[in-house]
């Protein structure tokens, strides 16, 4: 019987192995490296999001010859149009002070997030991006990044850290970003696509170099030192995204650019890379339903709920709590029974998370609806179509939710949904004018990826390291488990980008990577 066991116990790792090894040599095929190259450089970064700009950056500065490149016709990428929100436990700012707040600490941050994902991060990466929040914040703020002078505390987060940029747009700090590598010195190849990884043997050795194509061809581009993937997810790749989670089907859109495609991941897996989580993939509750763009409007729902926001049905009644984590809240709106939802708050509220400039550029865009009385905001909501779908709210169901959660937040009490209400924070929405943003879920976010070191080395199937290769941002798994909180993106992508980077270049860590970690 013993050995019946362990017979069956080697045919089922024969069968994993084989199904890794088929799903790793999908397309591929070992190209031998070139004798003779067409460029070469000590550092080839992939990708010009928040990981690859920050890993360019810190390659340079740390004496390595750095190119960047870029299939886009441009760098910034899904960071272009991120909604410019930071999770970062304090700063130089000291922006918790200025705004009143309990101090947050990075063992709260690092609790949060590790919960937030259902116990599947692995928590020295999750100590890597926690730690560095600030260091990169501090970072982009002497280099001239301008922040709100605000702290929210979405979904899944426990502690006021969430810092706003001036435009609530990622923009703000790609902007600042490549001002920096580019006044380091870095090569930047935009419309350049990577096709190929050289590695020394088929699954074994260094990695050499890449090839790319351009409009007039190939091109092989030596990396000396190593390749440092910061491609990004998948959630624009519909067939890849299916292949992992069927239910996400080809008509459900997405919050994400045209370039977020997933061939780093795939072509990382040709010689030999290691994926994990690649089935977690979230959505964003709070897009535009007739297009599922995350706006600058969009960012408004996911940060409002500590302050009193409200999330009604077609019937306007509540049908989540409002501080759950955006899965949570995902499927919540999902399973409704309409389309879409809503985000309603009043003026005296909003002034804490956004500004009434953004308001007034939405209602012009016919993103938000204004009203002086919450019937004739319901006249509104009712009047438009959304995605062709026409509703018929009850303006005394959203009168009367209003009101019980009114009574909710001056008891410091939710007994429908157990929402956490910090009083003194929570507001009540009792006059107005009165808003109301139409909200639902689009694909936003791969959690899955490549699987790395805490040095953000890229492991092999075996668990080894493959020299010369390193990953950071949205393209490597293991960072968020289940489920990413809201604002964790940008310091998980910038943080392991400038490690990425600096190990590339010198091998050494930056000084916010914890000391189990080096």
């Amino acid at each position: 019987m013993k050995y019946k066991k362990v017979l069956i116990l080697l045919v089922s790792l024969t069968l994993i192995f084989s199904i890794s090894f088929s799903l790793m040599a999908e397309d591929a095929e070992f190209i031998e490296p070139p004798a003779n190259w067409d460029e070469s450089y000590d550092v080839v970064v992939i990708g010009g999001g928040f990981a690859g700009l920050a890993a360019a950056y810190n390659a340079q500065t740390h004496g390595a010859n750095t190119v960047l490149i870029e299939k886009m016709p441009f760098v910034g990428g899904n960071s272009q149009i991120n909604g410019g929100v930071y999770a970062s436990y304090t700063s130089k700012l000291n922006m918790a002070e200025k705004v009143g707040y309990e101090p947050d600490t990075p063992e709260q941050h690092i609790e949060d997030t590790i919960k937030g994902g259902d116990y599947m991060s692995d928590p020295a990466l999750v100590k890597n991006f926690v730690y560095g929040a600030p260091y990169f914040l501090n970072m982009m703020i002497d280099n001239g990044l301008e922040l709100r002078e605000a702290l929210s505390r979405p979904g899944g987060h426990y502690g006021y850290r969430t810092h706003n940029t001036i435009n609530q747009s990622g923009s703000d700090i790609v902007l600042v970003q490549k001002k920096m590598v580019e006044e380091a010195g870095v090569d930047v190849m935009l419309e350049t696509e990577m096709n190929y990884i050289y590695r020394e043997a088929p699954l074994k050795g260094k990695v050499l170099g890449i090839r790319v194509k351009e409009s007039d061809g190939y091109k092989n581009i030596k990396a000396n030192n190593g390749v440092i993937l910061a491609s990004g997810g998948f959630s624009g790749n519909e067939k890849m995204r299916k292949k992992y989670v069927p239910w996400i089907n080809e008509d459900m859109p997405t919050t994400n650019h045209v370039g977020a495609t997933g061939e780093g991941i795939k072509i990382a897996q040709q010689i030999g890379a290691d994926t994990l989580q690649m089935s977690y993939i979230q959505l964003y509750p709070f897009a535009n339903p007739n297009n599922g763009v995350l706006d600058h409007v969009a960012v408004v729902p996911f940060s409002g709920p500590s302050f009193g926001i409200v999330y009604v049905d077609t019937n306007g009644e509540r049908y989540v709590n409002e501080g759950e984590r955006r899965d949570v809240c995902s499927m919540a709106a999902m399973n409704s029974g309409g389309f879409p939802t809503f985000a309603i708050f009043n003026e005296n509220m909003m002034t804490k998370f956004t500004t009434k400039e953004d308001m007034e550029r939405g209602i012009e865009r016919n993103r938000v609806f204004k009203a002086e009385t919450l019937e004739e905001l319901v006249g509104i909501i009712n009047s438009h179509k959304y995605a062709d779908n026409e509703i018929n709210i009850p303006a005394e169901n959203l009168i009367n939710t209003i009101e019980k959660h009114n009574d909710y937040v001056r008891k410091g009490e939710d007994p429908d949904f157990d929402k956490r209400i910090d009083k003194g924070v929570a507001e009540t929405i009792e006059e107005g004018p009165y808003y109301a943003i139409p909200q639902w879920p689009s694909v936003h976010h791969t959690m899955g990826g490549l699987k790395i070191t805490p040095r953000t080395e890229v492991q092999d199937m075996w668990g080894n390291v493959i020299p010369g290769l390193y990953a950071a941002g949205e393209v490597v798994g293991g960072v968020h488990g289940t489920n990413r909180l809201g604002s964790n993106a940008i310091p998980d992508a910038a943080a392991h980008g400038l490690i990425a980077g600096q190990k590339a270049a010198d091998g050494t860590l930056p000084e916010f990577v914890p000391e189990e970690n080096r």
